[in-house]
């Protein structure tokens, strides 16, 4: 039998769309080839999560799971090894790094060895390239031992986007790894045509000679609307004290939401259609009895698509008080009450805006990934150059 083809999913940075991608691979080659030939895993994990059975794997390999047909009966072998609080550290003032090293790899190869009957696997990479190096498995390392060829996510652009593969192409350079192609990610909707005449397979053999073969480009993936936004649920997690205030049914909880509104405006000024769009976040001091009325009223009376949700500030057992909790308890609108300041409310939600990833209940969110990958991924491409 013959060894199946490894690509290795590699990003210019965290939360480059390495998942998604992922997601979107498997659905486009789910149409040509059965899904069962199909492997993946997660050779290196950062974010864990615990499995009903107690066991503790990276997220993302249960995120696969649940939205895609792959034949996945043992998740904990698709995660072999897990970077959890404390590793590094350990790692380093260790009296024997090698033979750490050496053991993550033998977990690696077991995973391997498990998925070894397959056409395909896709071994998805974590943060940037050099991600990993620290315990002596950067994602140029994996991708190596894997006998992998790398898959490449670079966001949209021009000159930015040349400036990213020249660094990064560098570096998989100089540990000799094999650069398949290139996936170009989160393109501006309006400049898509303009990147695809501009950078050409043609026009990156031309920028990048020493590539040999040549690197191939797979797609130009459109930005998609809230794909990378958070939802009030995932938004609620950012605080760890925060109290939930509104009986709002689980979708409502799971949309993802579009901005953040800091409410600054006083009583007599504020007008919530002036300021507050469909599926925005409203932010606002738990004591704001008269414009949190206006807002709920608002959200009530928008016609179709509502409010993305409402975060009180400044929270305390007083307030916000009774009359308030009862307003939410009686509204669909997504609350919580948080003892954060406007100013250390706004620093999680900008951090939680950024490193959104998928969940498990983000149905929506892989539909839409199914989609943009049905239209502007070329499968054909991929299969003739991976050779399945």
């Amino acid at each position: 039998m013959s060894n199946p083809a490894v690509v290795f999913i590699a990003g210019e940075r965290q939360h480059a769309g390495k998942t998604v991608t992922s997601l979107g691979l498997i659905s486009a080659l789910s149409n040509h080839i059965d899904p069962k030939d199909i492997g993946y895993f997660k050779p290196v994990g950062q974010e864990m999560i615990t499995l009903p059975n107690g066991q503790r794997i990276d997220k993302d390999v249960r995120v696969v799971q649940e939205f895609t047909d792959l034949d996945m009966p043992d998740l904990g072998i698709l995660s072999p090894v897990r970077v959890v609080s404390g590793i590094t550290r350990d790692y380093i003032k260790s009296g024997q790094p090698q033979a750490i090293t050496a053991a993550f790899e033998k977990e690696i190869h077991k995973t391997m060895d498990y998925l070894s009957d397959k056409k395909l696997i896709i071994a998805e990479g974590t943060g940037h390239p050099g991600v990993g190096s620290v315990i002596g498995l950067s994602n140029a390392k994996v991708s190596n031992m894997l006998g992998g060829r790398i898959l490449y996510l670079v966001g949209g652009g021009i000159g930015r986007t040349i400036d990213e593969l020249e660094v990064d192409l560098s570096y998989f350079s100089h540990h000799h790894s094999q650069v398949a192609g290139v996936l170009f990610n989160k393109v501006l909707p309006g400049k898509v045509e303009m990147m695809r005449d501009i950078i050409s397979e043609s026009a990156l053999d031309r920028i990048f000679p020493e590539w040999n073969p040549s690197l191939d480009i797979y797609g130009y993936m459109p930005k998609v609307k809230y794909l990378n936004n958070p939802s009030m649920q995932l938004i609620s997690r950012s605080f760890k004290d925060h109290r939930t205030l509104s009986q709002a049914g689980g979708d409502a909880w799971h949309k993802a939401c579009r901005k953040v509104k800091i409410i600054s405006q006083g009583p007599e000024a504020f007008r919530p259609e002036g300021r507050l769009k469909p599926r925005d976040i409203a932010v606002i001091g738990a004591a704001s009895h008269i414009r949190l009325k206006r807002i709920i009223d608002y959200n009530a009376a928008l016609p179709a698509e509502k409010l993305g949700g409402i975060i009180l500030t400044c929270a305390t057992d007083q307030m916000p008080d009774a009359t308030v909790v009862e307003w939410f308890s009686q509204s669909d609108l997504p609350a919580i009450a948080v003892i954060q300041d406007t100013a250390a409310t706004d620093k999680a939600l900008y951090k939680c805006f950024n490193n959104t990833k998928l969940q498990l209940y983000d149905k929506k969110k892989h539909e839409q990934i199914v989609e943009l990958f049905t239209e502007h991924f070329d499968a054909k491409h991929f299969i003739r150059a991976f050779g399945l």
